[in-house]
């Protein structure tokens, strides 16, 4: 119920981590995947048709668990993103096994247990739907943003006020100056050979400003900074985050009057172009 409900609060973040496991139109199940994870709780609460209830719920869990290592061993995904923004609830990979393994186990006495009779009431179907239906409100308001349901997610960012996007949520700006956030993780290739263009950004007067917002990686982060001597300050996010704001690393906005008048994924062009 949990897991189901901090998802819908943002369920285009959710939609756009399923994307990460292939096709952006994977995301298109997010709505779906909570639904019916909302629908598992209700049942397993209110104890209807408990045998069947847990052979579905121990079907999901295994079947979650295993896209989940697929997404870690071929696609580099780390965060399962079962509880959304919570990000000190989407534990460590091997915590969220260890998890989803309990919840297996204490679902199999269920399996076996004689099938009783069971009756929905009319509080017990009010409860339900009530629930049902505020969980699918939250989930179709916050799923507008979406990469899977927009043509293009970046031309969202394109002359729009900074207040009017989720770059909001993680920069502080002066509407009298000018900006330049660079959203990267510190092992993409493509990012760090954004970094000679990024640092030009500061020493070449292009902006005030850079920002840079770092996917959180303690370990990255150490050999990143032996490798890489950046003039501009970094502040670090969780992969969730970086998520929210684009799905293409590198991504570059560049706000002038606090408005951001271009944006850039894959790749940072030199300052000097820009200039010219």
């Amino acid at each position: 119920m949990l897991s189901g409900l901090l998802k819908a609060i943002d369920s285009a973040a959710f939609a756009d981590l399923i994307s990460e496991y292939g096709p952006v139109w994977l995301g298109i199940a997010a709505p779906f995947i909570i639904a019916l994870e909302i629908c598992l709780s209700l049942l397993l609460i209110f104890n209807i048709k408990p045998r069947w209830t847990a052979t579905a719920t121990v079907v999901f869990i295994v079947g979650v668990s295993l896209v989940y290592l697929y997404g870690m061993l071929f696609r580099g995904i780390t965060s399962c993103g079962c509880f959304g923004p919570l990000t000190w609830l989407n534990s460590k990979p091997w915590l969220t096994f260890t998890r989803n393994a309990l919840m297996v186990a204490l679902l199999i006495p269920s399996l076996f247990a004689p099938q009783s009779e069971s009756f929905i009431t009319k509080p017990v179907a009010v409860t339900m739907a009530s629930v049902g239906v505020i969980i699918m409100f939250l989930c179709g308001f916050s799923f507008r943003t979406a990469n899977c349901i927009l043509k293009d997610s970046y031309a969202t960012y394109e002359s729009k006020v900074v207040a009017d996007t989720k770059l909001t949520e993680y920069i502080t700006i002066n509407p009298d100056s000018s900006y330049f956030v660079f959203v990267f993780s510190y092992t993409c290739p493509f990012c760090q050979n954004s970094v000679a263009n990024v640092n030009q950004y500061v020493t070449m007067g292009a902006v005030d400003k850079v920002i840079g917002l770092a996917v959180e990686d303690p370990k990255g982060r150490e050999r990143f900074d032996r490798l890489f001597d950046v003039d501009f300050e970094i502040q670090e996010i969780s992969e969730w985050d970086a998520l929210r704001l684009t799905d293409i690393l590198p991504a570059a906005f560049h706000i002038r009057h606090d408005t951001i008048i271009n944006s850039y994924t894959g790749d940072v062009i030199s300052p000097s172009l820009f200039l010219e």
